[in-house]
């Protein structure tokens, strides 16, 4: 049997149609499933916005986005897996503008400042979905807030910048791991909503207490 390059000499070869054809389809393969995500996350977000995160199933989450709920079952294992991945869309982005921090705030105890504040502005806009991963997750030995990547980076972010402020005379001396672990579980989701929907604070009033706790305490009288 003669390939397509027998007679002609410039014609691709019998592996490398199959080469092509194997990345024509990976890569329809990939648009599929990027589809598929863009679906789910819609049908995910409308489904919160409607009806709050007591009342999500999967079953619904497949029927809005017009899926099966085999396709959506392989590829998340339930509620909190969806709203985890919706999460991971924004928050490299997010974590890239606190990098930036320093542009636009002069003193590192002011770039200290203005982090907590943008951390408070991303948490109020995503609660459903940090609800939604809460609980799902909650009570799992494998689910350790302190120990995931977004955890650590902003640890070390805001450690940094309360080290300098304290080696500069910005801030007084202290226990800078600590007061920044202390920072990042007020910060906690769970920690804002509870403020937010038992207690009835509104954004701008955590902003405000947790300014006067972990700013203006630590502000040196220099």
């Amino acid at each position: 049997m003669q390939s397509p390059s027998d007679n002609h000499p410039n014609a691709p070869s019998f592996p490398d149609l199959l080469r092509c054809d194997a990345i024509a389809a990976c890569g329809k393969r990939e648009m599929r499933d990027e589809e598929y995500r863009r679906r789910i996350h819609s049908a995910t977000r409308e489904l919160l916005n409607e009806h709050g995160i007591d009342s999500i199933t999967m079953y619904q989450i497949a029927q809005t986005a017009g899926i099966g709920q085999g396709t959506l079952y392989r590829r998340y294992a339930h509620v909190g897996e969806v709203c985890t991945d919706m999460l991971k869309s924004t928050t490299g982005q997010f974590l890239d503008s606190l990098d930036n921090v320093s542009a636009t705030a002069a003193t590192p105890l002011a770039q200290l400042e203005e982090t907590i504040e943008r951390i408070i502005d991303y948490v109020d806009g995503k609660t459903a979905l940090f609800a939604a991963i809460s609980q799902q997750y909650a009570g799992k030995k494998s689910f350790l807030p302190h120990k995931q990547p977004i955890a650590q980076k902003l640890h070390a972010l805001l450690s940094s910048m309360l080290q300098r402020a304290v080696d500069q005379g910005e801030a007084v001396p202290c226990d800078v791991p600590l007061t920044i672990s202390a920072l990042l579980s007020t910060l906690a989701p769970e920690n804002y909503m509870y403020y937010r929907d038992t207690l009835g604070y509104d954004k701008d009033r955590y902003t405000a207490g947790l300014r006067r706790l972990f700013i203006d305490a630590l502000r040196s009288a220099k």
